[in-house]
């Protein structure tokens, strides 16, 4: 039973001594301090700092007769006092909590973006196949640096252009002059092209569209795509993309 009593206690916060003279306490009731020294085998000068903490917990009072102090457990039910302290204390913390949550998250970096890698000829076709699935009539599909490819990857390519006509998603591409002789094959209604400078070339190809970037290096099997979700991402590279719009002209 008192083993019992000192884990209840325990998990209440009590410390092993406080349980021993607490538990000591309600066996003896009023008492000055020699007998709890005797039942809880606590040394004197440490009863009286453990009876002051068991006072401040409001478990345990003292009353003073002919100048010697006496002690005296609470009705059990004052242990409520504890958990309602506890209540109080954690109502308070949650209070300061929300009170400066919004100055943490603005200390607090977002990082909400997401990361996928595409490798290799298949990898380049699932990456295709995802964006087309992924278009919508409202969206806008950017690609900057349309250059020379290989016959596989440029049929493939042409799916994003072929979706146009039942997605009904506008598009905007600036070829290089290295690969505008794909831009004939994918004119389309909804279809906007343009080709950079002369001498200008770009050595990846750059796609937008919504919260959604990619970026593509190098041909068939050794192809990486690697693509990001991140609207302030997908903001940066729109812009870049406006900028090359801009001095880029229509064919």
């Amino acid at each position: 039973m008192t083993n019992e009593l000192q884990t209840i206690l325990a998990d209440l916060g009590f410390t092993d001594g406080e349980s021993k003279i607490y538990i000591a306490l309600l066996h003896i009731g009023e008492t000055k301090v020699g007998p709890l020294i005797k039942s809880s085998g606590i040394s004197r000068s440490k009863v009286y700092d453990i009876l002051e903490r068991l006072i401040a917990k409001q478990v345990v009072s003292k009353i003073e007769k002919n100048g010697l102090l006496f002690y005296q457990p609470l009705p059990p039910n004052s242990l409520f006092n504890i958990i309602k302290t506890k209540e109080k204390k954690i109502h308070q913390q949650q209070t300061a909590l929300q009170t400066i949550l919004p100055k943490l998250s603005q200390l607090h970096p977002k990082q909400d973006f997401n990361i996928m890698i595409y490798q290799g000829y298949d990898g380049f076709k699932t990456m295709i196949d995802k964006t087309i699935n992924e278009l919508n009539s409202n969206d806008t599909y950017e690609a900057m640096g349309i250059s020379h490819t290989t016959e596989s990857m440029r049929h493939y390519a042409r799916k994003i252009y072929i979706a146009q006509q039942t997605k009904r998603f506008k598009a905007r591409s600036i070829f290089d002059r290295q690969g505008i002789h794909k831009a004939q094959e994918r004119k389309t209604p909804w279809h906007k092209i343009k080709v950079l400078p002369l001498n200008w070339h770009t050595p990846a190809l750059f796609t937008i569209y919504n919260n959604t970037v990619g970026i593509h290096i190098g041909k068939d099997q050794s192809i990486i795509s690697i693509v990001i979700k991140n609207e302030e991402i997908a903001r940066s590279f729109r812009a870049s993309f406006a900028a090359m719009w801009e001095i880029s002209k229509f064919l």
